[in-house]
């Protein structure tokens, strides 16, 4: 117990300076890139200090998400090193201390990072991941942001639009083209913006579209319905609705709509199941790839964690430096397995599953035989 207490303190240390110390550097490097825009907004926000404060806050719990496994993989090679370079680690297997014995610390420390980088995914990030999706150039959230156009795949409506406005959920002149199924009016509803709102006792989810110039006299057009489901409401039928208004039902939210990564690459599992259940949205490829990924993830960590102490502490070890270098050649060929396989099934070369899965499925015998010798 004692030496698990003593691995795992030297560890910890370990493990927050290289965070701290990557971090810190990769922050540094970007907020002078972008002072300006810092400054700029500093006397909208409470002071330089506060804006700095809450925008790297925020990108601190990503950085983590990021790194942790990378980091927790460092630290343990600097802790059990910090054995080998005092003799302590010749000392305690000459003491018949077995090598499993003086891992473990170091792999359930890996374990716990593991777990809490999986629980920081599915519960922290969620609930944060608007602030991601400024950069230093949108501070505000209301700088205009291309929009490429997109379909609802359920209604077959393709969203157009000029701009986009991440803080307000707002489509600047919003054009929709309507399928024939819609076209009772027209096939297309020109407006100056569309506006996103969630479902409430008015309506469902879906956009309000505001200074309606197409069709002409859209407070006198009847609602259209579509298998009993109202996908146009106008005036005429929603008192709620305000002059040249209108409102489109639709499942695909604001974020989902602009395209934008992070509604996919910082939501919870649930809510990427959900999503691939969605008929409205039709996701490729890489959003089941993510669900499995989600899944592999720790146990990836932990493949990694063991692939690289018995460099260290295993029978054939052959010094610190030398050590050090073959761990960084088993990271670089460790990430071109996983990137490989990922980009394989985002290219529909293999399924989703297959993608996720196949680099569990190649390093962790490979680190189950590396470690086989710690086990003697």
């Amino acid at each position: 117990m004692l030496i698990d207490r003593y691995i795992a303190r030297a560890q910890m240390h370990a493990f927050l300076i290289v965070f701290i110390s990557l971090a810190g550097l990769t922050f540094v490097v970007d907020a002078f890139t972008n002072m300006e825009e810092f400054v700029a907004h500093a006397g909208d926000a409470g002071g330089l200090w506060r804006v700095l404060g809450e925008y790297y806050g925020y990108r601190l719990i990503s950085f983590f998400d990021a790194t942790s496994g990378i980091i927790s993989l460092a630290s343990a090679m600097f802790a059990l090193s910090w054995l080998e370079r005092h003799n302590e680690l010749t000392a305690l297997l000459a003491a018949g201390v077995t090598r499993w014995r003086i891992a473990r610390g170091a792999i359930v420390f890996a374990g716990v990072i593991a777990i809490a980088a999986a629980t920081n995914r599915e519960f922290v990030i969620p609930h944060i991941r608007q602030a991601f999706s400024r950069n230093a150039q949108d501070l505000k959230g209301d700088r205009d942001l291309p929009f490429e156009a997109r379909y609802d795949h359920e209604t077959e409506i393709l969203f157009r639009g000029r701009s986009a406005r991440a803080a307000t959920y707002r489509i600047e002149g919003a054009s929709l083209h309507l399928p024939l199924a819609l076209s009772d009016h027209g096939t297309q509803i020109d407006s100056d913006e569309a506006l996103w709102l969630p479902a409430d006792g008015d309506h469902s989810a879906g956009y309000l579209l505001r200074g309606v110039r197409e069709p002409v006299g859209i407070d006198r057009l009847a609602a259209i319905e579509v298998a009993g489901r109202t996908i146009l409401q106008t005036r005429a039928g929603a008192a709620w609705l305000n002059a040249g208004e209108c409102f489109v039902a639709s499942e695909v939210t604001f974020e989902q709509l602009v395209g934008s990564a992070n509604w996919s690459q910082y939501s919870s599992t649930p809510e990427l199941v959900r999503a691939i259940a969605n008929p409205s949205l039709g996701v490729g490829a890489d959003v089941p790839l993510r669900v499995h990924a989600r899944f592999v993830a720790p146990l990836l960590d932990m493949a990694l964690t063991m692939l690289g102490i018995p460099l260290v502490v295993g029978p054939n070890r052959r010094g610190i430096f030398v050590a050090v270098g073959m761990c960084v050649a088993m990271t670089v060929a460790f990430f071109l397995v996983t990137l490989g396989c990922h980009a394989m099934a985002a290219s529909y070369v293999i399924s989703p599953s297959v993608g996720a899965w196949a680099p569990l499925l190649v390093l962790a015998p490979l680190a189950a035989w590396k470690a086989q010798p710690m086990w003697q």
